[in-house]
């Protein structure tokens, strides 16, 4: 039986990167950064000879994790939106404009453009998807009582 969510986790190219993005733009605070190696980590992971950096970020009422493989790196994917398995983070803001101004700043890229929804339970609110340096999908939503 699920007790609670503990927390989401990125792989990540350059995890100085993120720290900086989620740090410096999104408000998070790093708890705790490692390195880890042994095969205990290898086992848990799946993956053969793993070592790799971590970090723990906290924000927001969540817990972030940041995973960069330093062995056993495996390849880079050109990810969509539309594929099968791939997640996004959905992020509330109170000025959508401002935020992705700020984000593109600190080498966020845009994915979609800035839309009003127009129907389902959140329309009304503000959206886009954007992609942090690292390649995540990021979407922000700004709530119709926060649209100024």
């Amino acid at each position: 039986m699920i007790t609670g969510f503990n927390h989401t986790s990125f792989t990540v190219q350059n995890l100085e990167r993120a720290l900086c993005f989620w740090t410096e733009g999104l408000g998070f605070k790093a708890a705790s950064v490692s390195e880890r190696t042994g095969d205990w980590q290898a086992r848990v992971t799946g993956v053969p000879g793993a070592r790799l950096k971590i970090a723990h970020l906290f924000g927001h009422g969540h817990h972030v994790e940041f995973i960069e493989y330093l062995e056993a790196v495996g390849c880079t994917l050109a990810l969509e939106p539309n594929m099968a398995g791939v997640a996004h983070v959905c992020l509330e803001v109170d000025n959508i404009v401002s935020t992705v101004a700020t984000l593109i700043a600190l080498g966020a890229t845009g994915q979609g453009e800035l839309v009003d929804v127009e129907s389902g339970p959140v329309r009304c609110c503000r959206a886009i998807y954007i992609r942090e340096p690292n390649g995540v999908i990021i979407e922000l939503v700004q709530l119709p009582n926060e649209i100024k």
